[in-house]
């Protein structure tokens, strides 16, 4: 038994980002009141789903300030915003470069400062360089200290892990070229897949008469915290019968009777086949907050007129699901 106890920070998503790190902090106090010591928080730069962008320089300031090491979850961070973790300063930081940076899978990321080096004993699968416990009297070393080759311990336990494939890796520099020369720079593609993604996201709302995803009250996109990034979310005119955290606003635009909540699965999984199987393209269903919604993802290779092309199908879906006209969904 190691004694680590897991606490959720609930939220509900959309809310001000003042919101949820208000929430954070309260969670962080509320838990210290019950004789808890917060070790470390773990939070994401983007969320998958619903695909929003999270306040996480914030968060990083807040664990700063309240003693709580703060290890970010960047699997969709880097190569889709700007990162700068010499001014961000995070206790880790974890990415995949795979899914925004157009490397092969599967390549990841790890940032450890030189002050926290020395907590990290293995990789991961366990190899060769597995560090015992710094208590063992055997092995007392700390791992800052070299390995007898200029290297330290740190060092010399990722630079090899003996059951990894290690060519993704090989193939950053090449991402990198193309991102530089082809594709125009970072700066220049991370402009693009936000403008992309949010004007997808209208055009996809629009034509649903639903809504994206995003603060309450903000009336232009560019005002948007949670929209500041290459994903956005739309909600589906199809809402959920006893969802016990929200129940569907009446007076929101909606193709049928709530579904119930036993239905919702097998729904999702039908639009996301039907995408598949007749329209060759896929998109996400999901539910959330008592309703179904979709996630666009932006991309150097769409355009405008990819999103104009899927927001009918998914209008043409959605009524098919009120219509009840659905085949039961592939499992």
């Amino acid at each position: 038994m190691t004694g680590v106890a897991l606490k959720k920070v609930e939220y509900r998503l959309p809310l001000h980002p003042e919101e949820l790190v208000t929430k954070f902090v309260d969670a962080v106090r509320a838990a210290r009141d019950e004789g808890l010591n917060v070790r470390a928080a773990v939070f994401e730069t983007i969320v998958s789903m619903p695909g929003v962008r999270f306040p996480f320089e914030w968060l990083v300031e807040v664990c700063r300030a309240e003693g709580v090491l703060s290890l970010i979850d960047g699997a969709h961070g880097i190569g889709h915003i700007p990162l700068d973790l010499g001014t961000l300063q995070p206790d880790f930081f974890t990415s995949n470069c795979h899914k925004w940076l157009y490397t092969p899978r599967g390549c990841a990321v790890l940032y450890v400062p030189l002050r926290h080096q020395h907590l990290i004993r293995t990789t991961l699968p366990t190899s060769w360089g597995y560090i015992p416990a710094p208590d063992s009297p055997s092995t007392g070393t700390s791992t800052m200290q070299t390995a007898g080759n200029g290297k330290s311990a740190f060092e010399s336990l990722f630079e090899f892990v003996a059951t990894t494939d290690d060519t993704p890796y090989l193939c950053i520099p090449a991402a990198m070229k193309f991102r530089r020369e082809t594709c125009g720079g970072d700066e220049r593609i991370f402009t693009y897949l936000e403008e992309l993604a949010n004007e997808a996201a209208d055009i996809v709302a629009g034509e649903l008469g639903t809504e994206v995803m995003q603060e309450p009250r903000i009336k232009y996109w560019k005002e948007s915290l949670l929209r500041k990034c290459g994903m956005t979310t739309v909600r589906l005119p199809i809402p959920i019968q006893d969802d016990t955290d929200l129940s569907p606003d009446a007076g929101k635009k909606r193709v049928c009777m709530p579904l119930p909540a036993d239905e919702v699965p097998g729904v999702c999984r039908w639009m996301q086949d039907t995408l598949v199987d007749e329209y060759d393209t896929f998109l996400p269903i999901f539910p959330h907050g008592g309703w179904l919604w979709t996630r666009l993802s932006a991309q150097v290779y769409l355009e405008k007129k990819d999103f104009e092309w899927v927001a009918p199908i998914l209008k043409d879906l959605c009524e098919r699901v009120g219509k009840k006209s659905q085949p039961e969904a592939k499992l």
